[in-house]
């Protein structure tokens, strides 16, 4: 078979899809020596999804938005901060998901025949990764518990990202083999897409009874026999809602054996004081927690970090409009952090809403770039494929706007990977492409 350009992209970003996928397990638990040259072998792979998505770029748009963000990071980190362009350079890797994996995506859509090939060899790759996450999940729950450890093959601090992934994987996967005209036996002839959620329940991510309901709502096509269809996914939900809800009434402390407190994690009390912390002692009570290494509870409640956002306007006035700089979220292992950093350590650990990461570092400007952009997405379709998958775009719309309130999965390069492959693969072909496709065949 001769070896064309779309082929030696297609093995690289695969190459690339696995490093990432796996590198982080790897060091944590088996090769530990390998760790010191982690940075290294993630700046490798950021290297190479910007060369990939450079190569595929194709549209003005895209063109057009890597170009603006790129100069509104250097003009707000350089000229307007004072930051050095070697540190500006480090921190914007935290956008090159952002900038370069939908051309990636595009590139192979665009074309019948390319688009054909590389799905298929996509949804293979993503139904190994999630097969993957069951020894994986199961390794780190044995080992550390239901915490923040259990991030499957992603590796420690990834509970939350890897539930998202599990859940959208699965969506995705069993979504594309859904019969609208037997959607029971659909649903008995794919269920091992609903068993393979069953990892999500073994870390501490409470943002999986919200995907949960998302995932067994949408799995229905959006038609007059959706109520029907409701009922039969029913039980299937209850049953594994209830499954999630026990493994959750138990808070486990390094040892799965441990059984000390009993917390409902969906009573008022438990709800309030997980999204909103102390929003006068919130400075106070997390120096506190770092100073006797209680990194663990470290962590600011998301709606408090939303309520003390003034404070950076009043510390420091005139960033509204291009923010701090970039970089603020790198550092710490080859290069320092920014005095920014340090300054507001207690606020800039643990996890970050998107929308605070992007306006922090890029202002009001940036953020309204990135949003304006990330609509488009919904809007331009690739060539040939102008057919909504409504029921995956609004999933993924869903997941993407959890993130901006919720986390910061986004800046993660995998992540990125997922999300922005999927709202590309939310556009399926049109009826006229696929009978020229099968005419060119025959």
């Amino acid at each position: 078979m001769r070896v064309t350009k779309s082929i030696l992209i297609k093995r690289a970003f695969f190459g690339v899809f696995w490093v990432l996928a796996t590198i982080g397990f790897i060091c944590d638990e088996f090769i530990p020596e390998v760790e010191s040259v982690r940075t290294y072998i993630m700046l490798a792979c950021d290297a190479m999804l910007a060369l990939l998505g450079l190569l595929c770029l194709r549209h003005r748009t895209d063109i057009l938005f890597i170009f603006s963000l790129a100069l509104i990071s250097f003009g707000s980190s350089v000229v307007f901060n004072g930051l050095s362009p070697f540190f500006a350079a480090n921190g914007m890797r935290v956008f090159i998901g952002l900038m370069f994996c939908y051309p990636i995506f595009r590139y192979f859509m665009d074309d019948a025949q390319r688009r054909e090939h590389f799905i298929k060899t996509l949804d293979k790759n993503l139904e190994i990764f999630l097969w993957l996450q069951v020894p994986c999940i199961a390794f780190q729950f044995i080992a550390y518990g239901a915490d923040d450890h259990v991030g499957g093959s992603l590796g420690n601090w990834y509970s939350g990202t890897i539930s998202m992934l599990i859940y959208i994987i699965s969506f995705y996967l069993m979504h594309k083999r859904i019969d609208q005209r037997d959607f029971a036996g659909s649903i008995i002839n794919n269920f091992k897409y609903v068993l393979l959620l069953t990892p999500t329940f073994f870390n501490e991510t409470k943002i999986s009874f919200v995907l949960l309901v998302i995932y067994f709502i949408l799995l229905m096509p959006l038609d007059k026999r959706i109520y029907k269809r409701a009922i039969i996914s029913l039980p299937i939900l209850v049953v594994l809602f209830a499954l999630g809800y026990s493994t959750y009434k138990i808070t486990y402390k390094g040892d799965v054996s441990s059984t000390t407190d009993e917390i409902d994690i969906f009573s008022e009390d438990y709800l309030v004081e997980y999204v909103l912390s102390d929003v006068e002692k919130a400075e106070e009570d997390v120096e506190w927690s770092l100073d006797n290494d209680e990194t663990g509870v470290a962590d600011l409640g998301r709606l408090t970090k939303f309520l003390l956002l003034p404070m950076f306007e009043e510390d420091n006035p005139g960033h509204i409009p291009l923010g701090f700089g970039v970089g603020h979220f790198k550092g710490g292992t080859k290069m320092d952090h920014s005095e920014f950093y340090d300054h507001y350590e207690w606020y800039l650990i643990g996890t970050m809403p998107y929308l605070i990461h992007i306006y922090l570092q890029l202002g009001v400007v940036g953020l309204l770039l990135f949003l304006g952009y990330l609509v488009s997405l919904f809007f331009r379709h690739p060539d040939g494929c102008s057919i909504r998958d409504m029921n995956l775009q609004i999933f993924m719309a869903l997941l993407i706007g959890m993130n901006l309130f919720y986390a910061e999965s986004l800046r993660d390069p995998f992540f990125a990977i997922i999300i922005y492959g999927f709202v590309a693969c939310s556009w399926l072909p049109d009826e006229n492409s696929e009978e020229e496709e099968l005419a060119v065949r025959s």
